[in-house]
């Protein structure tokens, strides 16, 4: 919910503006500059990490920029007109399901990690050291299972920070909507009940994607 000094008609578009923003597909068009089309390599994955795979670590590293970006630049200026954590939190949250269903590219996009690690950034950075440990560590014992436990435990490392209240209920919601989405797949992963238990856990590499038309990236 918006502060009190904040008029509530500025909300909606508020959440509408960080949506559209985080829905702009920033990895499938670094991706598509180089002539690369995400969704029919790798992973079929439209984020920094299937960028990473494709085209290597410095266009890897762009498209995870631009992709933190998305999450942290609504945050920042939801704090700045005064926001408290948890409302500005929802603006980043808004930005992660737009970079997780982008309207610009039929409902499909990324994982949300990146866009995620920027949303944290802005709000509570110290957090941040939480998933980042379990990434490093994902070098050792898998990124699927590492982020699982990186991003679904973060509500809990909230609470154990005495974190506000409104701020450990919207890292649950954060935790669910990038738990739904590895659970979601891509539109060709199995979606019997094992497969989808085992993306929830593991993250598993998913089939490469039909040849679609990209609706915004010739």
């Amino acid at each position: 919910m918006p502060d009190g000094s904040l008029p509530i008609l500025y909300w909606p578009l508020m959440l509408a503006a960080a949506y559209v923003l985080g829905a702009i597909p920033f990895a499938q068009i670094v991706a598509r500059v180089n002539g690369v089309d995400l969704r029919k390599v790798g992973t079929g994955n439209i984020g920094a990490g299937n960028v990473t795979a494709n085209l290597g670590k410095g266009w890897g590293t762009l498209a995870a920029v631009l992709d933190g970006l998305k999450g942290l630049i609504p945050v920042i200026l939801g704090k700045k007109v005064g926001l408290g954590p948890g409302s500005a939190g929802m603006l980043g949250v808004a930005a992660v399901v737009g970079h997780n269903w982008s309207i610009f590219m039929k409902g499909r996009s990324g994982r949300g990690l990146a866009t995620s690690a920027g949303m944290i950034i802005g709000l509570d950075w110290v957090l941040l050291a939480w998933p980042l440990s379990w990434s490093i560590l994902g070098w050792k014992i898998g990124g699927g299972i590492a982020g699982f436990y990186g991003w679904g435990l973060l509500p809990f490392v909230a609470i154990f920070a005495n974190r506000p209240v409104e701020q450990v209920l919207m890292l649950f919601l954060l935790a669910g909507i990038l738990m739904a989405r590895r659970m979601q797949g891509n539109p060709d992963s199995p979606r019997d009940l094992h497969s989808t238990l085992r993306r929830a856990l593991y993250d598993d590499p998913y089939e490469v994607a039909e040849a679609v038309e990209d609706p915004i990236i010739p």
